[in-house]
């Protein structure tokens, strides 16, 4: 019977060296969700993207639209030098 007893520990000890000797983590079951960014862009004056409606950038536009980020850098908008 102690014969065994040896055994199932030695056992168990191998185990637990085997697999780092820590407990498995579990991650956690919450998501987050990304906040989505919206910036300006003006169509009709060049290719930049401005965080602010009022950027100096922005000045001498007639039409300005706001779209996210991704879609801006999508197509091709850059960021405004000004910012």
């Amino acid at each position: 019977m102690k014969n065994i007893k040896e055994n199932i520990t030695i056992i168990a000890l191998s185990f637990t060296l085997f697999m780092g000797g820590t407990v498995p983590v579990v991650p956690n079951a919450t998501v987050a969700h990304a906040k989505t960014t919206y910036v300006w862009i003006a169509p009709k004056h060049g290719m930049k993207y401005h965080y602010s409606k009022h950027c100096n950038g922005l000045k001498r536009a007639s039409y300005k639209k706001h779209v996210t980020l991704r879609w801006a850098k999508k197509h091709g908008y850059t960021k405004c030098h000004f910012e």
